[in-house]
């Protein structure tokens, strides 16, 4: 079994190591989480009448400061990837 693997980036593939694309992979998904709380946390402070738009954004920015949030939408992020990656590997071997 080969140890590395396609990483596919818009119309374009890269052989890549696989630990690489699990990061790459993990890093995408942190992203979408990040993106998904700016728009609850915005939302909720145009919703509530806090502040608007603007405020929503600087809840967000000090909420993803934090480096616990960081680390902890990240490190979930990496352990599911690599289980599912895991979980796939399995299924194949049966």
């Amino acid at each position: 079994m080969s140890d590395r693997t396609q990483l596919a980036i818009g119309r374009n593939s890269i052989s890549v190591p696989r630990l690489t694309k699990r990061v790459v992979e993990a890093v995408c998904a942190t992203a979408v989480t990040a993106f998904v709380a700016l728009v609850i946390l915005v939302l909720n402070n145009v919703l509530t009448g806090r502040g608007g738009w603007l405020n929503g954004f600087d809840v967000w920015r000090a909420f993803m400061s934090q480096p616990a949030i960081l680390g902890t939408m990240f490190l979930t992020a990496l352990v599911t990837t690599i289980f599912l990656a895991w979980h796939r590997d399995q299924g194949l071997k049966r």
